[in-house]
């Protein structure tokens, strides 16, 4: 049996993603969307490197949180703060049973394996890991809109999945903010808004509420990518079998 094997950024790479640029829309979407939640229940965040969302929805919302990540200097981190966290993996995450909502913030479009087709399995495994717990799923994700189709987001990944194409490719950091060199080489899977709706009904989830993000300054190169639009939308997903 062929496992899909998940392409992973250095530690370097990792430590790229240390910053709170996008924390507050990301609480405030979860303020509106996710609440009420259970009082006495965890929110989870996966992938939620050194805190920052998990330290901001405690702090705003009052809810106990907890990080799941896979890289230990990003645990210390959070354990050096007081924030509560563990290693793990958002293939094979620790279920703890106290879960009231699990976060993924920017997390899903870095799940990316050889092709296309095991991509998605690790895109919808992930979040399938918490299917069977029934506690609703909070996802802000980029959001890449085409002229033609969905041809940016694939443009894209071919780009930054290929250490070939991504070192030829490598001036376009100076203008699109997305190909830096933290994901080249390795990969990065962006989607339009109907194509991640897709992937979750796949997962086994239904989009109970969503928030649509404001659209961001699209560059001329980027158009070179056939991008018409480029925004982080928010959405509440629940098992579609839970009552």
């Amino acid at each position: 049996m062929t496992m899909d094997i998940q392409r992973k950024l250095s530690v370097d790479q990792v430590a790229e993603f240390y910053h709170d640029i996008f924390v507050q829309d990301q609480v405030r979407d979860f303020g509106e969307l996710a609440a009420p939640l259970n009082p006495d229940g965890v929110v989870i965040d996966i992938g939620g490197g050194v805190g920052y969302f998990a330290e901001r929805v405690h702090a705003e919302l009052g809810y106990p949180v907890r990080v799941i990540d896979m890289d230990p200097g990003s645990v210390a981190q959070c354990t050096a703060r007081s924030i509560p966290a563990q290693l793990g993996d958002a293939l094979s995450p620790p279920v703890a049973g106290d879960e009231a909502c699990v976060c993924f913030n920017l997390i899903l479009h870095h799940l990316v394996a050889e092709d296309e087709a095991r991509t998605r399995a690790l895109q919808k495994g992930a979040l399938a890991a918490w299917r069977e717990q029934g506690a609703p799923i909070f996802v802000n994700e980029y959001i890449y809109e085409s002229f033609v189709g969905t041809i940016s987001g694939r443009l894209i990944y071919a780009i930054t999945s290929s250490r070939i194409l991504s070192a030829l490719a490598g001036f376009a950091a100076r203008f699109i903010p997305v190909f830096r060199a933290n994901t080249f080489g390795v990969g990065v899977r962006f989607r339009s808004h109907a194509e991640w709706k897709t992937l979750f009904r796949e997962a086994g989830f239904s989009t109970d509420a969503v928030r649509i993000g404001e659209n961001e300054v699209i560059k001329l190169p980027l158009r070179l990518l056939l991008i018409k639009a480029i925004r982080r939308d928010s959405f509440i997903l629940r098992p579609r079998n839970a009552t």
